[in-house]
């Protein structure tokens, strides 16, 4: 809408990760040098990580687009993948043919060592990268050790690029993964952007985008980096809304104002605090596993191995099923508990007693039990028939991180002042839990009880399901 005012070309501020847009700041200068440099090493994994929004995806794009035409290389998106759906795709990422119906884990794995022999006496190199590698279970990266035991005198055969948030350091320090953190040879931190590169960032994007003229005056660009902390997926939507704030004004440059407005548009508030990124927002939130046994208690899914399916077991199972399938995760177990199984995959399972008003609030997709036990799966435009209905329905959302109880008091602070507002800040938080579920049609209890986490939860990060999309 705005490109022709300013005389562009192009979109200048996407948040597709194009690696034309990548600015190399010092850091991810550091960054691609460290990625080249371990592929040119000896060694088996290389690690990048980084905070949501600094520019990983971006690096791991630009490095692909240096490698020589020999490379091999295989491109893993959706980490939540079991062992054998690891080595499965990554035959069809190489394009290995095998027999999709009949192969076992063996036959992937002598398939892919003989890719790998074969390449390396064609010399090619062969290159696995794992965006979102925070979410690898430990036996799927177990398996990818594995695959890089396979080596010359000289070199490794296959060499696998990690990427991924900073949990993923976390999970490497893990005692089973002590042989695979023993064999990653460069490792890099992304940090996001300081003030001065903010400024080259946003003017190199637009020169990119054929503008040729500054078009943030100074002092915009300083509200921009006050505002997103330097986070280059975030400067990408405040200056996008900025520019078009902008033009709606008939304005020739950006203001700090338009970079103000963009931070409402975006917030949907007009305080004063700033929006920190998801993953700072995710590792203050506490410690909250309270009622996952209350889940387990009274959620009876496939939790017997000695005994058959009866008919409502086998409705449960089929309704954990697809559960578990919106939410992009593979097919639970029959012989292992639905709750436990997901903690693997960073989820929590909460069971509630509510409405379908205060369902529909917290608004992620859920499991409706019935008088006769059964259950039925509520997602995104299923008709809710309320016939036969217990009252109880169980959902699943991101679990969050928690380094102490006192950043998940702070993290709970922020998020209610961020919803209510800063004039509740001098409440106590008996009235700010009281005014929050109040205005969202939860229970009023005044405390942080267990659906009223939940509806922060699904308002605090942007992954995952959602029971309706247009409340979000």
């Amino acid at each position: 809408m705005y490109q022709n005012y300013f005389g562009l070309q192009a979109e200048p501020f996407s948040i597709a990760p194009d690696p034309n847009y990548l600015y190399l700041s010092e850091r991810h200068q550091e960054a691609l040098a460290h990625l080249t440099q371990g592929l040119q090493g000896s060694g088996g994994f290389i690690l990048l990580t980084g905070e949501v929004g600094t520019g990983k995806t971006t690096v791991s794009r630009a490095l692909l687009e240096q490698l020589p035409e020999s490379t091999e290389t295989a491109f893993i998106l959706n980490p939540m993948l079991n062992e054998d759906e690891l080595l499965a795709s990554l035959c069809d990422e190489f394009g290995i043919r095998y027999q999709k119906r009949s192969a076992t884990r063996k036959t992937l794995t002598d398939k892919l060592s003989q890719f790998f022999l074969k390449a390396n006496d064609d010399g090619r190199q062969c290159v696995v990268l794992i965006d979102e590698a925070q979410h690898l279970r430990p036996q799927v990266l177990e398996q990818l050790r594995l695959l890089t035991n396979l080596e010359t005198h000289d070199r490794k055969l296959l060499r696998v690029i990690l990427i991924g948030q900073p949990e993923l350091q976390d999970l490497l320090r893990r005692q089973e993964l002590r042989q695979l953190a023993q064999r990653i040879t460069a490792r890099y931190h992304i940090l996001p952007l300081t003030e001065q590169d903010t400024q080259r960032y946003i003017a190199y994007r637009l020169q990119v985008a054929g503008a040729n003229r500054p078009l943030f005056t100074a002092a915009a660009g300083r509200k921009a980096h006050q505002l997103t902390q330097g986070i280059p997926r975030l400067l990408n939507l405040y200056c996008d809304r900025a520019l078009l704030a902008a033009y709606t004004e008939s304005s020739s440059e950006v203001l700090p104002r338009h970079i103000k407005q963009a931070h409402i548009e975006l917030n949907g508030t007009t305080g004063s605090r700033n929006r920190q990124p998801h993953s700072a927002l995710w590792r203050w939130a506490g410690a909250f596993l309270l009622l996952v046994a209350s889940a387990v208690g009274s959620y009876t899914l496939i939790n017997d191995t000695e005994k058959p399916l009866d008919a409502t077991s086998s409705s449960q199972y089929q309704a954990a099923k697809e559960l578990a399938s919106v939410w992009g995760l593979p097919e639970p177990p029959v012989d292992t508990d639905f709750c436990q199984w997901i903690e693997q995959y960073d989820l929590v399972c909460l069971e509630l007693n509510q409405s379908l008003q205060q369902l529909r609030s917290i608004n992620y997709p859920a499991l409706l039990y019935r008088r006769d036990k059964s259950a039925d799966l509520i997602t995104d435009g299923t008709a809710i028939d309320t016939n036969g209905w217990n009252g109880a329905f169980l959902i699943l959302y991101q679990q969050p991180l928690a380094e102490s109880d006192d950043a998940h008091q702070q993290w709970v602070r922020e998020q209610l002042i961020k919803h209510l507002g800063s004039k509740w800040q001098s409440k106590s938080s008996d009235e700010q839990f009281k005014e929050l579920q109040k205005s969202q049609g939860l229970r009023v209890t005044g405390k942080l009880d267990e659906a009223t986490m939940a509806w922060l939860a699904s308002r605090a990060s942007d992954f995952g399901p959602r029971l309706s999309k247009e409340s979000e």
